[in-house]
């Protein structure tokens, strides 16, 4: 049996009647002895939508225990990896904020897409931990130096800044040209947003903030102290001591 609705077949609105009173009737109507099924556009994004909200339940837990670990391991630390992650979850939480004011409240569209979380943990997510993980890095190389810790922080933020920002705005201008796509708007501002909000201001400004804010305690339970030696310029150069004069008479 074929039918039409008079819904846009990719709305919201079809793929809710698809899968609910047009499956439901179907279901009850159905012969005795025989199963019927629904098919057509709105009911395979339907079954698409279950199987994300699924994924998504399995997802985000393991790739945040693995991201963790990663941490972990490469820091050695128990509070940076903590400090991290809730930085990375800020910035995915505000993109996917701002998607929804835009899109939906502003624009008046019905809803965002429902691939939009997934899409947008797995590359926004993805490269905010890397560019947190180039700046904790040399934050933690910094204080391993002499000194105080915001003079450290400050050092490391100068040394990185030119790399993140250029690969996060190259990134997030790539993403913007799928604008040009029909379809594609909220995927484009989405990946734009995301990736420069993880480079520009988590990664630049927010992290570096917090380190500068706990200090060295932020590599807890095992502050980086001075190297054994010290960095080269932080050696005072020591003159080598003269023998006493001696006068013979």
């Amino acid at each position: 049996m074929d039918l039409y609705p008079t819904a846009d077949p990719q709305s919201p609105q079809a793929r809710d009647l698809a899968s609910g009173p047009i499956r439901a009737a179907v279901a009850q109507h159905a012969p005795a002895g025989t199963r019927a099924h629904v098919g057509g556009t709105p009911a395979i994004i339907a079954d698409i939508s279950t199987a994300v909200d699924h994924d998504l339940t399995i997802v985000f837990p393991v790739a945040a225990a693995l991201i963790a670990l990663i941490l972990l391991l490469l820091l050695r630390s128990l509070l940076a990896p903590v400090i991290l992650m809730l930085s990375v979850g800020l910035g995915f939480a505000a993109t996917l904020g701002a998607v929804t004011l835009l899109f939906q409240h502003a624009l008046g569209r019905p809803g965002v897409s429902f691939t939009l979380p997934l899409v947008l943990f797995l590359f926004v997510v993805a490269l905010g931990t890397d560019y947190n993980i180039l700046i904790a890095d040399r934050i933690r190389e910094e204080m391993q130096r002499p000194g105080q810790a915001r003079a450290a922080v400050a050092r490391a933020v100068r040394h990185t800044t030119p790399a993140i920002a250029t690969a996060g705005l190259v990134l997030a201008a790539s993403f913007a040209g799928l604008a040009i796509s029909p379809g594609n708007e909220q995927i484009a501002f989405a990946m734009t947003l995301g990736i420069m909000l993880s480079a520009l201001v988590v990664s630049l400004v927010l992290v570096p903030a917090l380190a500068a804010l706990f200090g060295r305690a932020i590599w807890w339970p095992v502050r980086p102290g001075p190297a054994a030696g010290g960095h080269p310029q932080d050696r005072a150069t020591v003159p080598a001591p003269r023998p006493d004069r001696v006068t013979a008479r």
